[in-house]
């Protein structure tokens, strides 16, 4: 039997076009062309949900009747159950899997050394690489991350085989070579020019493998100095030329730890500031992430605002390690687009879900001890962080830090298929049911509200069970069993 052609959901649909607007569809209808893995139509108050009706539907999105009877896969969401976005993870490292939860008791340099680059370093073999990323790559999908950015090591050819894993996967994925060339343990380090041309090798393989245009390929290359402190000035420059000449995304990480800030000011005294480094060398611009920007300046806002570079936020791994609080409205108010990273393993779970909780409490403990310091907080500056907004992070927000904005993080005609059924009924749900809560059973004559206070307890109760399917490109990659 030939596989249909296009895919019909029936039930609530929500998401988050804008920081400020939570769009839930109660009764939704939503159809994909599996062909293209796009969204083709969106139906806002669809009360029949049956084949007949899905076929209607695609041939008024499609304008081609005579030839959808019989395409149509139809699925029918139930009471408990809605369709999302997918989450997005901006920064997250793939070999750090390998020491989860370990070390948070030291701050972040002292956990690098101890840690980090010794468990990263064993990734020169390859055998180990093979075995250990497919394992960790599933994990992060049946959390609902359908697109991550994941740094390597720096080794190329096991990097290859960790971007290797994540197309098979079926999950959206920048990857970077890791690049340190100073700054570095003898066993885990690089001259200047292997960084350099390693990344340029890395970058070619990654591409060749899967085709030069971006809509073909689900893995992109991504340029990624660790950090300015493992990083040379000559070298910093040379991955900015390679960016420019592939026209890639860059990652690295930025003001995270006031150690790490105060280092680099030493090591580049000729820069105003530690965003100026990475401007310096041309890595800053619209398709750069910068990690953390716990600890920022004045000087550090102009230059990402002016450039157009973004940030992953990464509460969990800022409270694990001690780093301090990023404040994520000051960031959004200077016009910088902000993103959810779990920040594995310095974060000590690949959950996205944890991260909007964390990102939450973040916010709250910032307005919390501007209050207690007696400072006047005005507009939203004072109002904690929403659920709905941090939906909006862990999604469309996530999509403007990838550049993919315009493709992915909504549930619109012509967007790209990416996104997750969440169901609030599993066994062993952290979320209760609605029989058990009152406070959401009141409001069974008023389904938006009703479904507001659930995603908000989808928010701060959910986990990765309640993650029942993972969509990329309109392709089914992660199912739970029942």
């Amino acid at each position: 039997m030939s596989s249909p052609k296009y895919s019909v959901f029936f039930g609530c649909l929500v998401d988050t076009p804008s920081l400020n607007e939570l769009r839930i569809r109660t009764n939704g209808a939503l159809g994909v062309d599996q062909t293209t893995g796009r969204i083709i139509g969106i139906g806002d108050d669809v009360t029949d949900s049956s084949t007949g009706s899905a076929e209607a539907l695609v041939a008024s999105w499609t304008g081609s009747q005579a030839s959808v009877k019989g395409d149509v896969q139809v699925t029918v969401l139930s009471s408990d159950q809605f369709l999302l976005p997918g989450l997005i993870d901006t920064h997250t490292h793939a070999p750090q899997f390998a020491f989860l939860g370990i070390g948070h008791d030291l701050p972040l340099m002292d956990w690098l050394e101890k840690y980090t680059f010794k468990h990263e370093s064993s990734f020169k073999d390859i055998e180990l690489a093979r075995n250990f990323y497919s394992g960790a790559i599933n994990r992060v999908i049946s959390n609902g991350v359908t697109f991550a950015a994941y740094y390597g090591t720096i080794h190329v050819e096991s990097n290859r085989i960790l971007a290797d894993t994540i197309r098979k996967a079926g999950q959206r994925a920048f990857v970077g070579k890791v690049c340190m060339d100073v700054n570095s343990p003898s066993y885990y380090s690089e001259s200047t020019a292997e960084s350099i041309a390693g990344t340029e090798q890395f970058v070619k393989a990654v591409l060749g493998d899967q085709g030069n245009e971006s809509g073909a390929r689900l893995v992109t290359p991504i340029v990624t100095p660790r950090f300015a402190p493992t990083c040379s000035m000559e070298s910093l420059r040379g991955l900015g030329d390679v960016a420019r000449r592939y026209q890639l995304p860059v990652q690295s990480h930025l003001c995270e730890n006031p150690s790490e800030v105060a280092f680099v000011k030493q090591l580049f005294p000729d820069c105003t500031s530690y965003a100026d480094v990475y401007h310096r060398a041309g890595l800053l611009g619209k398709r750069s992430i910068m990690a953390h920007c716990v600890h920022m300046g004045a000087e550090d806002i102009r230059l990402l605002r002016e450039s157009g570079a973004c940030v992953s936020h990464c509460p969990t791994s800022n409270f694990a390690l001690g780093s301090g609080i990023a404040d994520v409205r000051r960031l959004m108010n200077n016009g910088i687009p902000v993103g959810l990273g779990t920040d594995v393993g310095g974060g000590y779970t690949p959950s996205i879900l944890d991260a909007m909780r964390m990102a939450a409490a973040a916010n709250r403990a910032l307005i919390a001890g501007r209050r207690d310091r007696g400072e006047i907080l005005e507009g939203r500056d004072g109002v904690p962080l929403e659920a709905g907004e941090a939906v909006f992070l862990a999604t469309q927000g996530g999509a403007r830090v990838m550049g993919m904005a315009d493709q992915l993080g909504s549930l619109d005609s012509g967007k790209l298929f990416d996104a997750i059924v969440v169901d609030l009924n599993v066994p062993l749900s952290p979320v209760p049911a609605v029989s058990s809560t009152p406070a959401v059973k009141c409001l069974e004559d008023h389904p938006d509200e009703a479904w507001r206070v659930r995603l908000e307890q989808f928010v701060f109760l959910a986990d990765d069970r309640n993650i029942t399917r993972v969509y990329v490109n309109g392709n089914l990659i992660h199912a739970k069993q029942t």
